[in-house]
C-alpha cells in the first residue's frame, strides 16, 4: 500500500514538473533530466511511469484536457436546455483555464507548431469538446432556441480570446500599465462577460434578433 502511494506521488510529481517544463520550453526544448530534477525523482522513473518523453507529453495533455471533459459532464448533469448548457460550459472552461493555466500555454505552442507533437488519442480528446458543442447546438437549433451557425466557428470565437487572454498575462502586466489609464486593466471576469454577450448574440434566433 505504501509502495502504491509512493508510486502515485512520484507519477503526480513528474506530471506537475513536466507541465512546468513543457510550458516554458515546449516539447522540443524540454529535457527529461530537467523534468526529473524538478520532480525530485530519478530520470528512470519517467520511463517507468510513462515509457518515453512523447508518452509523458501525451499524459500531460490528457490530464489537462480531462478538466474540460469534467466540465462537460458537470454541465450535462446540472444544466437544463441547450442555451444554458452551452453558456455554463464556456463559463466552466474559463474557470478551467484559470485553474489550469498551463493548458492554454501548451495549446498555443502546439497550434504554432502545427500540432506535430499531438497523437491520435489527444486529438480524439479535443474532438470530444467540439462534439459536445456541436451536439448542444444541434439540439438548440432543432428546438428553435438557436440559429444555424457552424459550431467550429462558434467554438473558436469563444475559446481563442480566452486562450490569448491567458497566455498574454505577462505581456499585459508589463506593457498595458504604460498604455492604459490607471484602473482600466482588463480582467478575466470582464472578458468573459463580453464573450457571454457575443455568444448570446451569435446564437440568438433570427426571429428574436433586434
Amino acid at each position: 500500500m505504501v509502495g502504491e502511494i509512493e508510486r502515485h506521488d512520484t507519477r503526480q510529481s513528474l506530471l506537475e514538473a513536466a507541465t512546468e517544463v513543457f510550458v516554458e520550453k515546449g516539447f522540443s526544448g524540454a529535457r527529461v533530466e530537467e523534468i526529473a530534477r524538478r520532480a525530485k525523482a530519478n530520470k528512470a522513473m519517467i520511463y517507468y511511469h510513462f515509457g518515453s518523453k512523447e508518452k509523458l507529453y501525451r499524459a500531460v495533455l490528457l490530464h489537462h484536457i480531462g478538466g474540460l471533459h469534467e466540465e462537460m459532464a458537470r454541465v450535462a448533469e446540472n444544466e437544463d436546455g441547450p442555451v444554458a448548457r452551452l453558456m455554463a460550459f464556456y463559463a466552466g472552461l474559463a474557470r478551467t483555464f484559470q485553474g489550469r493555466p498551463a493548458l492554454p500555454f501548451i495549446m498555443f505552442r502546439e497550434i504554432l507548431a502545427g500540432g506535430v507533437h499531438m497523437d491520435a488519442e489527444v486529438a480524439r480528446a479535443l474532438k470530444g469538446v467540439l462534439d459536445f458543442v456541436a451536439a448542444t447546438m444541434r439540439e438548440g437549433i432543432e428546438q428553435g432556441q438557436m440559429r444555424p451557425v457552424d459550431p467550429l466557428f462558434v467554438h473558436l470565437s469563444i475559446i481563442a480570446p480566452m486562450m490569448l487572454f491567458s497566455v498574454g498575462r505577462p505581456f499585459r502586466e508589463r506593457l498595458l500599465p504604460v498604455a492604459m489609464p490607471e484602473g482600466s486593466m482588463p480582467t478575466a471576469e470582464g472578458l468573459f462577460a463580453h464573450l457571454q454577450d457575443v455568444l448570446a448574440r451569435t446564437l440568438r434566433p433570427e426571429s428574436v434578433r433586434s
